[in-house]
C-alpha cells in the first residue's frame, strides 16, 4: 500500500509539472499559424484533459483491485510521459520533437497496458483516450512547425501544402483504424473536435477543406457505431440471466 501511495504521489507531482510547464512557463509562438493548426477554440479540450487526468491521479482506488494493479504497472511510464511532455514545452526545436516523441511512445505503452488489462474500471481508459488523441494531434503538427522554423519550403520535392494534404489523409486513416480496432469512441469524439477546428481555421485550401469534411464524417460514423456497439455489450453484461 505504501508503494501504491508513493507512486500515486509521483503521478500527481508529474501532473503538476506538466500543468506548470504547459500553462505557466510555456510561451505561445508568435509566428503565423500553420494551415494544419486548428482554430483556437479547440484548445478547450485542454480543460477536459487536465481535469480528467487530475481526477485519475487523486481518485480513490481501494475498491478496484484491477485498477491498483494497473497503477503499479504504468506509474513509471506515466511519469515519463508527463516529464517528457512538460520538458518539450520549455525547450525549443529540435529537442521539442525528441521529447514529445518520447512522451508519445510512453503514452502509447500506457494505453496498450490499460487496453489489455482485464476487469479495469471504465475510468481507467477514458482520460488516456483524451490524452492520446490530443498528443496525436500535437505529433501531427510539430514537424510542420519545425519545418517552418528552419525555413523549409518543400521536402523531398513536395511543397508544405501538399504534405499537409497527404498527412491529413494518412492521419484520418489512422484515426479510423484506431477508433474501430480499440472500440474507443472517446478518442473519436476528440478527433471530431479537432477536425471541426481545422475546418474553421481559415487557412486550408479548397482541397484540404474537403479532405477535412470527409474525414470528419467518416470519424463521426465510426464513433457512433463504436459507441452503440459498446452500449449494446454493456447492456448485455448487465442483463440478468433467467
Amino acid at each position: 500500500m505504501l508503494t501504491l501511495t508513493g507512486l500515486r504521489l509521483l503521478n500527481f507531482l508529474s501532473f503538476l509539472f506538466v500543468l506548470l510547464a504547459r500553462v505557466v512557463w510555456h510561451k505561445t509562438p508568435t509566428e503565423l499559424p500553420l494551415a494544419i493548426m486548428p482554430a483556437p477554440f479547440v484548445d478547450a479540450v485542454l480543460g477536459v484533459l487536465y481535469t480528467t487526468l487530475l481526477i485519475w491521479c487523486i481518485r480513490p482506488v481501494r475498491s478496484y483491485p484491477a485498477d491498483r494493479t494497473l497503477i503499479l504497472d504504468i506509474s513509471g511510464w506515466f511519469s515519463l510521459t508527463m516529464i517528457g511532455l512538460g520538458a518539450s514545452s520549455i525547450v525549443g526545436p529540435p529537442w521539442e520533437l525528441v521529447l514529445m516523441t518520447v512522451s508519445f511512445i510512453s503514452l502509447c505503452l500506457i494505453y496498450s497496458k490499460i487496453q489489455q488489462h482485464p476487469n479495469r474500471s471504465p475510468w481507467m481508459r477514458s482520460p488516456f483516450s483524451v490524452f492520446l488523441a490530443w498528443s496525436s494531434v500535437q505529433i501531427l503538427i510539430l514537424p510542420f512547425r519545425i519545418l517552418r522554423d528552419f525555413r523549409f519550403e518543400e521536402l523531398f520535392g513536395l511543397s508544405v501544402s501538399l504534405w499537409t494534404s497527404i498527412m491529413l489523409i494518412v492521419f484520418a486513416g489512422g484515426v479510423l483504424v484506431f477508433s474501430w480496432f480499440h472500440s474507443d469512441w472517446v478518442f473519436g469524439v476528440v478527433m471530431i473536435w479537432f477536425y471541426s477546428g481545422l475546418f474553421f481555421n481559415d487557412r486550408l485550401t479548397w482541397t484540404q477543406e474537403w479532405i477535412t469534411v470527409i474525414a470528419t464524417v467518416a470519424v463521426a460514423i465510426v464513433t457512433v457505431v463504436v459507441f452503440r456497439r459498446r452500449q449494446k455489450i454493456f447492456s448485455e453484461q448487465k442483463t440478468p440471466v433467467s
